[in-house]
């Protein structure tokens, strides 16, 4: 070996070295509780059913419609199509509200944090539940912290339901008919709102999704994750929990008759959108479905019957990160893909000794794809329907999709993105 080869080779190794240490130093946030909950080797499935309905054209070329072009970037929308109009969880810290006869959107109310899922109470049109989290993790929260919030629409004012929930308790969890978590169908662990002290209760981290019973009475809302400081929304954090496949889901009740808070699942991974089940005669919700986002698949929480505290996989091995999810008139479900799945992503889930690395690649540097899309499932969410992507040209992160009479809504949650698109229904 030449003196030009030995230089050359020193200069590779010492820019590598510099390279490396560049990437550890300009982490953008700390990783340790991420690399702390990194687990063994985990193969997730392809879903073929899904790849076989998948639309071979652009989601843009399908009809796409900007319906109004100033609206901020979204979290939820409420629809109430018989009114004409729609409620719009926005990031810039409002609740818009969005005349669709005349295509126009104002700013409705100023909420606490940043407004999540929301859901209209089933009796009483004047009223809508919503969650709200940080924007930040240096947000105020000193007041009116994360968690689920009512709002009167005739007064315009915003009123507090919950924002502690109960310590979780240890318990000999080999009691428990779950597979995949900890799930309580029956005597869940439960507390007045009046009995919370620092003691027995914590604040919420993070209220993502929500869904209310028939008779109004029970507020079911997921907590994607429970770390210090969570933040609403696709981030690095998000990213990272992800990545991580950390078990710190929770899924909560808020019975608002009662005024109790009580734990209905925990120890699933990254819990997000969520929906309620019923019989042919049930009044009352006999099972939960829930997406497990960073395991990429659908589940369903069993709460009566025979099968009362099991839950199964409805399906799996889906191709995005499932968020929010909504039935249509027909009943069927729709659930948003705010980011397509990466085969980079699925290797370093069979290969977990590289997390640690990608964990503390700065966010610049990840290679996060701009393919966004939505899925159409059978009523019972096993048969995969339809599904249709977007290239990322137009919009980013689409957070979730609202199946109205003749056309879905679609919320895009990306950064300085403006407007509000619809597209036909495909199928």
């Amino acid at each position: 070996m030449n003196l030009r080869q030995v230089m050359l080779r020193v200069g590779i190794l010492s820019l590598g070295a510099v390279l490396s240490l560049t990437v550890f130093s300009l982490a953008t946030a700390s990783t340790r509780p991420f690399a702390d909950q990194i687990g063994p080797p985990v193969i997730i499935p392809e879903n073929t059913a899904v790849a076989r309905v998948k639309d071979a054209a652009d989601l843009k070329t399908r009809g796409l419609e900007l319906l109004i072009p100033d609206l901020p970037a979204q979290d939820e929308i409420l629809l109430q199509e018989d009114r004409s109009r729609a409620f719009i969880a926005a990031m810039d810290g409002y609740i818009w509200i969005a005349d669709l006869a005349t295509n126009e959107a104002r700013r409705f109310v100023r909420v606490p944090l940043l407004a999540g899922g929301m859901v209209a109470h089933p009796a009483n049109p004047d009223l809508i539940y919503f969650c709200v989290s940080r924007a930040a993790v240096d947000d105020s929260v000193a007041d009116n912290g994360p968690g689920v919030y009512e709002l009167t629409i005739s007064a315009k004012t915003v009123r507090r339901i919950g924002v502690r929930v109960p310590k979780i308790p240890r318990i000999d969890e080999r009691r428990m008919r779950s597979d995949l978590g900890v799930f309580y169908a029956n005597e869940p662990p439960t507390l007045r709102f009046s009995e919370m002290t620092e003691h027995n209760s914590r604040a919420v981290e993070k209220a993502d999704d929500l869904a209310i019973s028939r008779d109004g009475e029970r507020i079911y809302f997921t907590e994607p994750y429970d770390h210090p400081n969570a933040i609403l929304g696709v981030s690095v954090q998000s990213r990272n929990e992800a990545l991580s496949l950390g078990k710190n889901g929770n899924l909560w009740m808020f019975d608002l008759k009662a005024n109790t808070a009580s734990l209905i699942a925990h120890d699933y991974a990254y819990l997000d959108g969520i929906l309620l089940e019923y019989g042919a005669s049930a009044t009352r919700e006999t099972s939960i479905l829930v997406n497990e986002l960073s395991m990429f698949r659908l589940l369903r929480l069993h709460l009566s019957g025979e099968r009362a505290g099991e839950d199964d996989i409805v399906i799996e091995g889906l191709p995005g990160f499932p968020d929010g999810m909504d039935r249509d008139p027909q009943g069927r479900i729709w659930i948003a893909f705010p980011v397509e799945r990466s085969g980079l992503l699925t290797w370093l889930h069979q290969h977990p000794f590289w997390k640690r690395l990608a964990l503390r690649i700065p966010e610049r540097w990840q290679p996060v794809s701009r393919r966004t899309g939505l899925l159409a499932l059978s009523p019972d969410g096993a048969q995969a329907l339809y599904y249709g992507v977007h290239d990322g040209s137009l919009f980013s992160t689409l957070i979730v999709a609202v199946p109205g009479r003749d056309r879905i809504y679609l919320a895009v949650y990306e950064k300085n993105y403006r407007g509000l698109h619809v597209t036909p229904y495909p199928l």
